[in-house]
């Protein structure tokens, strides 16, 4: 088993890896969950994250702990799905809030759901999705021609939703790109 410790982009950089893939095998993505529990959980985890980039340090999220397949250069999590998620979330709001050029963030196009096809879409037509950051996200993704009404109901959907409201609620006047995207490190165990 290999032990790496990079960023969430440097999985499919400095790895072996081109695509991560979330099995069908994971729960929904509860980080985004609205309960009065893990709304505290949320924002403490989002604190903690800006408070180390906001002084240019490193924070270490923990391990992330799955296989490769080695012929796919596919990395399938069996533990982290949640914070890797997370760190999909924020790497594209800090893109899509400093106005990057797309091939700075296209390798957030090698991160996938299995477990079910509305989170695979929803993840796919968010990277390439124009918004006015500075209004609500999730307002504005609810309202866009590529957003089903019944994707509303799921909870994974609703997850990242609130998530990526959380975010910009913590990063809204903060300029992310640099510190996330060099500063937020997670050691990961292949």
């Amino acid at each position: 088993m290999e032990t790496i410790f990079t960023s969430f982009k440097g999985l499919f950089t400095e790895g072996n890896i081109s695509q991560i893939e979330i099995p069908k095998i994971q729960r929904s993505y509860a980080q985004g969950r609205r309960d009065a529990r893990t709304t505290r959980t949320r924002n403490r985890f989002l604190k903690a994250i800006y408070d180390k980039i906001s002084l240019d340090e490193i924070i270490t999220l923990d391990f992330v702990y799955g296989e490769i397949d080695k012929d796919n250069k596919l990395f399938i999590p069996l533990d982290g799905q949640q914070r890797l998620t997370t760190l999909f979330l924020l790497y594209w709001y800090a893109a899509k809030k400093e106005n990057l050029n797309i091939s700075e963030y296209a390798f957030l196009h090698n991160f996938t759901y299995k477990t079910r096809y509305s989170a695979r879409n929803f993840c796919e037509k968010l990277i390439d999705s124009s918004l006015n950051i500075e209004d609500k996200i999730s307002t504005q993704i609810e309202d866009q021609t590529w957003f089903p009404l019944d994707w509303k109901r799921d909870a994974t959907i609703d997850s990242m939703l609130c998530m990526l409201d959380a975010i910009q609620e913590k990063m809204i006047r903060h300029n992310p790109r640099q510190q996330i995207y060099a500063g937020v490190a997670i050691a990961t165990y292949l």
